[in-house]
């Protein structure tokens, strides 16, 4: 991506220091109160796909089998290599990173991945920048202490082998003699136990078994090469989807393309998934995503976009949270039509792998990514992703580094670990289950509430709120075609007195626990259904209702 975050980067913000914590008053207590039973349908038969007759509700949940997956690979977020082991190894950060709940882990750094030496890195500790990144090692580490998953950025200015012999050191095993062999530069691979040995030898002796792959970082927007404009910004060899795939040149000179990565890196691990570079706009950066689309064909494991929203700062905090209800629904009939269009109607999976408010961090002189608005963005940006069905997401990205305007992309502080506000939404979200059902409401979703509502896997329904506006926000919740009543509800609430603050309350705390346990979820009881509740100011609201 084109943050400017790089120049020389993480160690010079670094010593700028966090934003100093302000102490938040308390959000107000929940609260939650019965509606009489006799308004509401029983649920005496199971599920089907009508809903039964709904009694009028300001936020209603339809209990169908018509519901979608809510997929947790939706919670990601990016670890970049500047962040240093000395950071990814330390309790506070692992611990904090454990609470939020994140899922998949996008290393090793956006567009410092198209640079990555990854074996020079691990090998003989000479990474491409110097002082202390973090290694191919570091990162296994990392993830095996949060227990979460890992999607990996290759290296398209190496060569298909190279990035085989990457496969096998995180996924291979030290007995297997499958040959790797010499690239078309003349180096030997070797063989998919010797990568793994490596593996071990450091430490681990099983493998890490990284599914998702992406094959390069914005690629179209190339410093160099065919169709790319002049203010470019990844160093890449070509900004045409077409020479993307198929690659160009011949002999040593050659850059090898997505379809030759592909097949290297699958001889070694068949299982894998390789994501191809996309964009929002399929005729876009020269006719990028239909090229891409059309050249890959069934070999297109999913397809990848990034996607933020402002590069200046739009008119208004209402703007901002305006934005991701007039966003996705509208971006993913564009890359379905192109699928229609170029890639014979497939679907293949569509992964979000960098998304944040602004684009560029220096455009961010009011720091809005560090405030309020940005929780409730983001909070809602995950929602209408889930609601269209997009598959993966990672948030860019979980420590940054301060800008020098003193903006931060990241969840955490990278260096007082402090939490910034959208911190909050991933444990959220994280509590939301597993399916995505009906819902409507009768306030507007652009700017005063809304609403997503959901169901656990043992039968538990959840919603999800988010209030824009400055006042609470009292109205009945009705689960159409569920029990008659619940046996306990329980709220979790990230609140804020302002959109520009820079501190929230979670569950009323206002630095909990790296664990969040000094910040349990407020207990409302026994709850009728329908019942009313009250949704703070600008707030996140997880209610979870237990029948």
């Amino acid at each position: 991506m084109r943050k400017l975050f790089l120049l020389l980067g993480l160690f010079v913000l670094a010593a700028c220091g966090g934003a100093a914590a302000t102490a938040v008053p308390n959000s107000p207590t929940p609260t939650a109160t019965p509606i009489p039973a006799t308004a509401v349908p029983t649920a005496d038969t199971a599920p089907t796909n009508e809903a039964p007759t709904a009694v009028p509700a300001g936020i209603t949940i339809n209990l169908t089998d018509s519901f979608q997956s809510f997929d947790p690979r939706l919670l990601g977020t990016n670890l970049p290599a500047w962040l240093g082991s000395g950071r990814t190894g330390d309790a506070a950060f692992i611990n904090r990173t454990v609470a939020a709940g994140v899922s998949l882990v996008r290393i090793p750094g956006g567009s410092w991945s198209n640079a990555y030496d990854w074996s020079a890195c691990e090998m003989d500790n000479i990474c491409p920048w110097d002082w202390g990144v973090l290694t191919p090692t570091d990162f296994l580490n990392f993830i095996k202490a949060t227990g979460t998953e890992a999607i990996y950025i290759v290296n398209p200015n190496g060569t298909a082998q190279e990035a085989a012999a990457l496969v096998a050191f995180y996924n291979g095993a030290v007995d297997d003699e499958t040959v790797i062999g010499a690239d078309l530069r003349g180096r030997d691979w070797g063989t998919v136990g010797q990568w793994a040995q490596l593996r071990a030898d450091h430490g681990n002796p099983e493998p890490l078994g990284i599914t998702y792959w992406e094959f390069g970082n914005e690629v179209y927007g190339g410093q160099a090469g065919t169709d790319c404009v002049s203010w470019g910004w990844e160093e890449v060899w070509t900004c045409d989807g077409r020479e993307y795939v198929q690659g160009i040149g011949s002999g040593a000179e050659r850059h090898e393309g997505y379809l030759e990565f592909r097949e290297a890196m699958r001889a070694v691990d068949p299982t894998i998934k390789l994501g191809a570079v996309g964009v929002p706009v399929q005729s876009d950066w020269s006719n990028w995503g239909n090229e891409v689309i059309a050249e890959a064909g069934e070999a297109l494991d999913f397809y990848v976009i990034h996607e933020y929203a402002f590069f200046e700062p739009p008119d208004s905090f209402e703007a901002a949270l305006a934005q991701p209800q007039a966003t996705w629904q509208l971006m993913m009939a564009e890359v379905q039509a192109g699928f229609d269009n170029y890639g014979n109607g497939r679907r293949p999976p569509i992964a979000v792998t960098e998304y944040n408010l602004f684009s560029v961090q220096d455009q961010d002189n009011d720091q809005w990514m560090t405030r309020a608005v940005n929780m409730l963005f983001m909070a809602d940006t995950i929602g209408q992703m889930a609601t269209y069905q997009f598959d993966i997401a990672n948030q860019w990205d979980l420590a940054n580094g301060l800008a020098g305007n003193g903006t931060d992309y990241g969840l955490l502080n990278a260096d007082t670990w402090a939490r910034y506000p959208q911190y909050y939404v991933f444990p959220l979200w994280a509590q939301f289950g597993s399916r995505l059902l009906p819902t409507s409401t009768t306030f507007a979703a652009n700017s005063a509430l809304s609403a997503y509502g959901g169901m656990v896997h043992d039968g538990r329904f959840t919603l999800l709120a988010i209030n824009k506006t400055g006042d609470p926000i009292t109205t009945d919740v009705l689960i159409n075609g569920g029990p008659d009543s619940f046996s306990r509800g329980l709220a979790d609430v990230a609140a804020a007195p302002a959109l520009d603050s820079q501190s929230v309350t979670f569950n009323g705390v206002a630095n909990p626990a790296d664990d969040l346990s000094d910040a349990p979820p407020t207990d409302l009881g026994a709850l009728g259904n329908p019942f009313s509740y009250t949704f703070a100011p600008y707030s996140v609201t997880l209610l979870r209702l237990e029948p």
